[in-house]
């Protein structure tokens, strides 16, 4: 599962939309919102810089 969180991750930074990933990465849009959600001050920290 961490490499999933991962990938993630990476999906969000490069545009993917959760449904997206979910269909992808073979799991609920659930679990990736959530996952997300989680991870959002992270992903805001390292988006702020471009």
């Amino acid at each position: 599962m961490p490499q999933v969180k991962q990938q993630i991750i990476e999906m969000a930074l490069n545009g993917s939309g959760i449904r997206d990933m979910a269909r992808v990465l073979e799991i609920s849009p659930c679990t990736v919102f959530m996952e997300l959600k989680k991870k959002s001050p992270a992903l805001s920290r390292s988006t702020s810089r471009c």
